[in-house]
């Protein structure tokens, strides 16, 4: 029992020790209150850095040192080889034989090609995404199966050479001449050949393909008759009027070369901007 109010009495004392003096409003003996005494939700310099957790900021990722640094090896790279190669002869000699003018922008898939054949205005337009089209290259394959045996037989071989060189092109042809609608003709190239798709017959605000609206409104009329299903002499004279304003196997040709060359362009402009975006 003594022992108990002697431990009252030592408590009672701790407190009164720890009690505001009235005329500081300071704790009268401060060195027991100093640890007890901190205010909740208050944290301390070294309290925060112990208790972060996140990843420190960074300016830019760790990997883009080393993407900028590829970016600029393919850079300089494609540079080097687009300067060897210089500019194409093929183009020149296609407008100088087609009188076909071309009109491109750097950064655009979109590629016109304009020129006149007596009173009319003959228009080609195409994708330099139709590039997509094109099988991807590959290595000789030998497939395999196992037989009822467990073991494993030859079934078939895929040859590199296979692959075909050329790729399919949807593109379209639009003639117009005074006083007459337009003709508008959906095409397909593949392996040279070229397929119509639709001959359409319009006014000139439908046939203006840079319009969404007319895009919609063309949709909406006749596309013309399936053209497998024409007579064989009217086959015959559609193609040799194509033909005759050099829209023939010799454009198709064309359009496949002229896309690969500028996609490799485009390909050098995408990686520049690119490295520009990583480095800033």
């Amino acid at each position: 029992m003594k022992h108990f109010a002697r431990t009252l009495v030592a408590a009672a004392a701790r407190n009164a020790a720890c009690r505001l003096s009235p005329a500081t409003g300071t704790s009268a003996f401060v060195r027991p209150c100093a640890r007890a005494v901190r205010p909740l939700g208050v944290q301390t310099t070294a309290a925060i850095r112990g208790l972060s957790t996140s990843a420190p900021l960074r300016a830019n990722g760790a990997a883009d040192s080393d993407l900028s640094h590829t970016l600029s090896e393919e850079i300089t790279y494609e540079t080097t080889q687009a300067a060897e190669e210089g500019e194409p002869e093929f183009i020149q000699a296609f407008t100088n034989k087609t009188g076909f003018k071309l009109k491109t922008k750097t950064g655009e898939q979109r590629v016109v090609m304009t020129k006149q054949f007596g009173s009319e205005t003959i228009k080609v337009e195409f994708d330099v995404s139709e590039i997509l089209n094109i099988d991807d290259p590959i290595a000789d394959i030998s497939v395999y199966r196992e037989n009822d045996q467990g073991e494993a037989v030859k079934e078939a071989e895929k040859k590199s050479e296979d692959t075909p060189d050329d790729f399919p092109i949807v593109f379209t042809a639009t003639i117009t001449k005074p006083g007459a609608p337009v003709l508008f003709l959906e095409l397909e190239s593949e392996e040279g050949e070229i397929g119509i798709n639709h001959m359409r017959l319009l006014s000139e605000e439908q046939a203006d393909t840079a319009c969404l609206e007319s895009d919609w409104a063309r949709q909406k009329t006749y596309c013309g008759p399936i053209f497998g299903q024409l007579s064989d002499d009217l086959k015959e004279n559609v193609d040799a009027f194509l033909a005759e304003r050099s829209i023939d196997t010799a454009l198709t040709l064309f359009m496949q070369d002229f896309i690969e060359h500028k996609e490799q362009g485009e390909y050098l402009n995408w990686l520049k901007k690119f490295k520009a975006f990583i480095d800033a």
